[in-house]
């Protein structure tokens, strides 16, 4: 296995807190997300960390050939396969266990990154990194190098009309009345 921390990413399909079964509903439930890195982003370290294990299962020689051959599956897809922006890279990363989530905002407490335990916190659309391990599979015939997700961190949030999932926040979906003596009334006897 190969550890590495990713450069900034748009998250997407989301399952931190809630493990997702497989479908089909073969195999155990896992937690997993989508990483989007948006065109231009260095993707070197992840390539690195996929290349050293492919190197250290097969040799330098082998490795190169299988990849030249397309007998390996490599974990890097274009976001155009699933309908995110031209020209972005995005992967696919699960574990079973699950991955704790942090802010890039420290805990006054500790001065350690806080800990995220809310799932609506860390949506499709928000700005992570994230930690995560490579390692080669052979699977039922499907050979290849995939990550595992370790960790992730939240760095930042989106624009609201940003997020993958479509979802507005409330006070951006609905208008206000502005406040009278009848309506503030009627909420005086909902508050008693």
């Amino acid at each position: 296995m190969s550890k590495v921390i990713t450069p900034e990413a748009i998250l997407s399909y989301p399952n931190l807190f809630e493990p997702q079964a497989p479908k089909g509903g073969k195999g155990a439930a896992k937690y997993s997300c989508a990483l989007v890195f948006p065109e231009g982003t260095d993707l070197s370290g992840l390539e690195a960390a996929v290349d050293a294990v492919g190197i250290a299962k097969f040799g330098e020689a082998k490795y190169r050939e299988m990849v030249k051959k397309k007998q390996l599956k490599l974990p890097f897809r274009e976001g155009a396969e699933k309908d995110y922006a031209d020209g972005s890279t995005f992967i696919n990363v699960r574990s079973t266990n699950q991955p704790g989530v942090v802010d890039r905002i420290a805990d006054p407490a500790t001065g350690k990154p806080r800990v995220i335990t809310e799932a609506a916190e860390v949506y499709a659309g928000c700005f992570v990194r994230a930690s995560l391990a490579a390692f080669y599979y052979d699977t039922e015939g499907n050979k290849g190098i995939t990550f595992g997700l370790n960790n992730v961190q939240k760095l930042r949030d989106c624009a609201p009309d940003q997020r993958l999932d479509g979802r507005k926040r409330a006070e951006d979906e609905f208008d206000a009345e502005a406040p009278s003596a009848e309506n503030a009334a009627g909420l005086d006897g909902l508050l008693d």
